[in-house]
């Protein structure tokens, strides 16, 4: 009797221990599987959740772009609502104008150039009828879509540093409201320029400005 007892607490013992043994296996199984899940960088959840090439480069321009900041024009003379109105990339006259609430009865559509692209901090100019000029867009573009460079060729006309206006000094490349502020400024207090190599002392004009601007301006 007793040593059947004794036989039935054996088996009891090892039947534990197989339970015991079969339980931790499955244990670690499943915990080695979630870990895997977890840390495995190439796992099908992971690709779901890492954002794609094309959604890292969208969001690049998007940063870039908030970055940048708007981008303003300032367009005046015979438009129906002169000011200040946001462009975009790509924009040209034609936007603008639409923007301003189109042409009045007085502009002289034949002298302005619709196709020309504009840019930042630029001043746009609608002549009227009978104005013999068409004014200057700043930092490159006229309203009739020539550039200052553009009419020296033609006419032998030079922005005289020493006489020009804002308006006439912001018809030279590269040089807007801000550059043409300093100029005037610079000549207000040392008196005009001497030579035309003295640009070089305003601030923000250096030396490569200075040589592509030589054959269009003069003092």
């Amino acid at each position: 009797m007793k040593k059947r007892l004794v036989e039935n607490y054996r088996l009891l013992v090892i039947s534990i221990i197989i339970v015991l043994i079969i339980g931790g296996g499955v244990y670690h199984l499943l915990t080695q599987n979630l870990q895997d899940k977890t840390e495995d960088p190439f796992s099908q959840e992971s690709f779901q959740s890492s954002p794609t090439a094309e959604e890292t480069i969208q969001e690049a321009e998007k940063t870039s772009e908030t970055s940048m900041g708007p981008s303003y024009v300032n367009i005046k003379g015979a438009v129906q609502m002169p000011g200040v109105y946001q462009i975009t990339e790509g924009d040209r006259l034609q936007d603008v104008v639409g923007q301003a609430g189109g042409y009045t009865k007085e502009a002289d559509d034949r002298q302005i150039n619709l196709s020309a692209k504009v840019t930042d901090q630029q001043l746009i100019y609608i002549p009227k009828k009978g104005e013999q000029v068409a004014q200057e867009t700043s930092d490159s573009a006229t309203a009739s879509g020539k550039t200052a460079e553009d009419r020296t060729k033609d006419t032998g006309e030079k922005v005289n540093l020493n006489t020009a206006d804002r308006t006439q000094l912001q018809t030279l490349t590269g040089i807007g409201e801000k550059k043409a502020d300093e100029i005037i400024s610079y000549r207000e207090e040392n008196g005009h320029f001497k030579t035309i190599n003295e640009l070089t002392k305003v601030s923000g004009i250096g030396e490569k400005t200075v040589e592509k601007l030589a054959n269009s301006i003069t003092i």
